[in-house]
């Protein structure tokens, strides 16, 4: 679960009815090569599987005291069982369908239960249900229906934070940065806070806006250390701060990406760290670059940067003059990808630098 917070539900309902929880296996962004390369062909494509909301105890309200349940109490367990079941299932299709199901028994407790204490919770996890099936459009009203209807809810919160990702997901970047900064006020202390305050960073960052994208990366970093997002918010610090030609202010975080175990980042981290120090200039910092592209090519042989990683290795090598070295690389750029645009960038360059 991508939160650094507490949870806030009540759990009286585990003493009443067996402790049934609300789990949401949400992946917020799947494999999904983003193409944010400098017009080089450099796809992102890192993934990130920011889950949000794992086990977050979505479904819990204040129970029903001891005895048989109530009817909008047994019509919100099924569905929440429903909601459950699809949390858990691995095949796509057969999710959408149980989320569906679900979907509808959430909105018969709102229509045939307006006064129910289950209502705000309902109307939450039906919006939710729809989110789920990446239905962002029509998740997006739905959230703004619930935060009308329920503006004292405990899930007011939650509300905010995904009706900002649907904003996100359509890319309506500025309306999203409102929703999540409001999820933020609503609850500082609330289960999404983190992946909000990230969220808000890389709207800003997706919308091309690098400063405040620097900015609100670089305080998520100071104010959430340990959240499961800190890699994404490092890397995404040091690509904003480099897209603004800010490279040694981009070392660091690509740097800070590098020693997180485990990071889906390592390699585009360790790819940009080199640009950085080529950019950078002097004989130094050319070094500098060719052992992270060599670290790419060793570390990462499946990275997508690997023939990227090459191309500026032997321009790196041209740069110090050493042509026998440039050639080398270009030579296993030219065996390993030949179909590479990036081939003949490096000829070019080669031809233009005194290394034919």
């Amino acid at each position: 679960m991508r939160t650094s917070s507490s949870f806030k539900i009540l759990l009286s309902l585990a003493l009443s009815l067996g402790g049934v929880f609300g789990f949401s296996a949400c992946p917020a962004d799947p494999p999904s090569g983003e193409g944010e390369g400098e017009g080089e062909g450099e796809g992102e494509g890192e993934g990130e599987g920011e889950g949000e909301g794992e086990g977050e105890g979505e479904g819990e309200g204040e129970g029903e005291g001891e005895g048989e349940a109530a009817p909008d109490e047994v019509l919100f367990q099924e569905a929440l069982a429903l909601y459950d079941q699809a949390a858990v299932t691995v095949d796509p299709a057969q999710a959408a369908s149980l989320y569906t199901q679900a979907q509808a028994l959430f909105e018969q407790v709102v229509a045939d239960f307006p006064a129910s204490t289950r209502a705000d919770n309902a109307a939450y996890l039906a919006a939710r249900c729809i989110y789920e099936r990446k239905e962002y459009a029509a998740a997006e009203t739905e959230f703004q229906a619930m935060i009308a209807a329920h503006p004292g809810s405990p899930f007011l919160d939650q509300a905010w934070f995904f009706l900002g990702r649907s904003q996100y997901e359509q890319q309506d970047y500025a309306r999203a940065i409102t929703s999540l900064e409001t999820s933020i006020t609503t609850d500082p202390a609330g289960i999404y806070v983190d992946n909000a305050a990230y969220y808000v960073g890389r709207s800003y960052y997706d919308s091309g806006d690098f400063a405040n994208a620097r900015s609100e990366l670089a305080s998520f970093e100071t104010t959430y250390p340990t959240s499961t997002y800190i890699d994404n918010g490092r890397y995404y610090l040091g690509r904003a701060n480099f897209n603004d030609r800010l490279y040694a202010d981009a070392i660091g975080p690509f740097s800070r990406v590098l020693q997180t175990a485990g990071s889906i980042y390592a390699d585009n981290a360790r790819y940009y760290s080199g640009r950085c120090h080529y950019a950078l200039g002097s004989n130094t910092e050319l070094t500098s670059a060719v052992a992270d592209f060599d670290d790419v090519q060793a570390t990462y042989p499946t990275s997508q940067y690997v023939d990227n990683s090459l191309r500026w290795e032997a321009q790196a090598y041209a740069d110090l003059g050493n042509c026998t070295a440039a050639r080398a690389a270009l030579s296993t750029l030219q065996r390993d990808f030949a179909g590479s645009t990036e081939i003949t960038r490096a000829q070019t360059y080669l031809t233009n630098n005194g290394c034919p």
